[in-house]
Formats: C-alpha cells, structure tokens, sequence
C-alpha cells in the first residue's frame, strides 16, 4: 500500500474572494417606522433612481427602469416598532419574471430527465438500444449546470446594485 503525501500550499490562501451579501438583513435605527417612510416618500418624489411601492409596514424597492437589467435585485424591508427603536428586517429577491423562466427551466428539464431515466431503464431491461435516453440525461445534467453558471453570473452582475440598495437602507436609517 502507498500513501500520497499531501504537502500545504500558500497559492490557495492567497485567492482574493469577491464580497458576497447575505439575502436576509436586520437593522435597528430609533427613527419611527413613519419617519422611515417619509423618508422613502421624499426619495420617491425627488426621483432619485428608485423604485418605491408602500403597503403598511412594508416596504418595496427596485432599481429605476432606466438602470434596471435582468440581474437587477429586488429589496423588501419589513417595519417592527419595538420601545424606543425601529427594526429593519431588509430581504434581496431576484427578478420574479427572470426567476420563473429559470423555474420553469429546471422543472422541464428534471422531468424530462426522469422520463429519459425510466425509459433508459426500462429498454435496458428489454436489452434494446437505449443511447438517445443517454443522451438526454446527459444534455439534462448539462442544462443544470448551465442554469446554475447563469445564476450564479447574474448574482455576480447585480451585486453592485444590491449594495446600493444596501446603502439606500443606511440611508433611510440614519438620516
């Protein structure tokens, strides 16, 4: 029997590592919850290049149109008064239009998937040619991975966009 010797490597700690953003937020500020949204109200009315919609203790914000690409993030924040402070529980969303085609996608490709596995299966049993059902459970696999590089780019795309929404929350925070 022979042992491999795993030596350590520097090269591998040196890699420099992009910033990632968590998808979920939290944030105390001791404005008030109304205070909040007139802030919003006031950026809304001066068109600062975002998209503002209220309902309640809910808050909506997009990218303007004019700046918006399909990688574009979404933020909902969430208003919770509590004593003296304000909680901000601030959540990213992607695209929905962008988010169902990519649902869609995976969802037609895993039962075409199972469909190409059962019948694969099945002419294996009867010792019959089965390459094609091969073939397609193959392209499957490759279509999932594809999604997910496309995914992960765009997450990669608007992650400037979402620390600028990021920014926008400090903004209403603090000011």
């Amino acid at each position: 029997m022979q042992f491999v010797v795993l030596q350590w490597s520097p090269k591998i700690y040196e890699m420099k590592t992009r910033k990632k953003y968590h998808n979920h937020f939290e944030k105390s500020t001791t404005r008030s919850a109304e205070e909040i949204k007139a802030a919003c109200e006031q950026i809304r009315s001066e068109k600062k290049g975002y998209d503002i919609r209220s309902n309640g203790n809910h808050i909506w914000i997009e990218v303007a149109q004019k700046r918006q690409q399909y990688w574009s993030p979404m933020l909902h924040l969430q208003l919770r008064n509590a004593d003296d402070k304000t909680f901000i529980k601030g959540e990213f969303a992607e695209n929905p239009t962008l988010w169902i085609a990519f649902l869609v996608t995976q969802i037609v490709s895993i039962v075409v998937f199972v469909i190409a596995l059962v019948v694969a299966y099945f002419k294996y049993r009867a010792n019959w040619y089965f390459n094609p059902e091969l073939f397609l459970m193959f392209a499957m696999v490759t279509v999932w991975f594809a999604l997910h590089v496309i995914s992960e780019s765009y997450k990669r795309k608007g992650a400037r966009q979402k620390q600028e929404l990021c920014n926008f929350v400090d903004v209403i925070a603090t000011a």
